[in-house]
């Protein structure tokens, strides 16, 4: 288990820090608050509530973890897999408004596991070959939830056709084991640097 800082603090504070550069400097009269400039400012503060939403939500439910109730626990699942989602386009959208397009933002390891991840159990594709060898198909079942032990179900193509001496009764499926709390840690530690060059964009465009 990640015995750094809660899920998402780091990054909620560096939020924080660019909010507070934001509306301590010259960039909202010099550039965000002209008209013409209206949809970089429209992108910046819609960013900068999403991150926060998405980040306290995710905070809050991470120190109390999973209901009981495996019907609760399932929709708080997709919840949180879809808040890092709106989360990550936040971050990408608010790089844009004060980075620019360019340099071309570099995603990391991190950031595309955890984002794989949510589309892996959801079935995005249901019939997934694109990447892969063969076909597979996943989904996260009713079973009971925990950050760091989250198991789902897969069905492997190329594993159903030449199984192995420990494959079970169906060949082609197991069921992995993640850590979604070390995940979302580890997307985070890749997130935080992006904020970082948002804040020092921020400093020396608008001191």
């Amino acid at each position: 288990m990640n015995a750094g800082p809660p899920v998402m603090e780091r990054l909620l504070n560096a939020r924080e820090a660019i909010y507070a550069q934001f509306h301590g400097s010259s960039a909202g009269p010099a550039h965000f608050f002209l008209d013409q400039n209206a949809g970089d400012y429209a992108a910046y503060y819609t960013a900068m509530y999403l991150i926060q939403d998405t980040g306290e939500a995710i905070y809050t439910h991470a120190k109390q973890g999973f209901a009981t109730s495996s019907m609760a626990a399932y929709i708080e699942f997709w919840g949180v897999m879809q808040a890092t989602q709106i989360q990550q386009d936040a971050i990408v959208e608010l790089h844009r408004a004060i980075v620019g397009p360019q340099p071309r933002l570099s995603l990391g390891p991190g950031w595309r596991k955890l984002r794989d991840f949510r589309n892996l159990v959801a079935g995005h594709p249901a019939n997934r070959s694109h990447g892969v060898s063969a076909t597979q198909r996943a989904f996260m079942g009713r079973t009971p939830y925990r950050y760091d032990r989250l198991s789902y179900e897969m069905f492997d193509a190329a594993a159903a056709r030449s199984p192995s001496p420990a494959a079970g009764p169906i060949p082609g499926i197991s069921h992995p084991v993640v850590d979604l709390r070390q995940m979302i840690s580890d997307y985070e530690s890749e997130a935080v640097p992006i904020l970082g060059t948002v804040l020092s964009t921020l400093r020396a465009r608008w001191p």
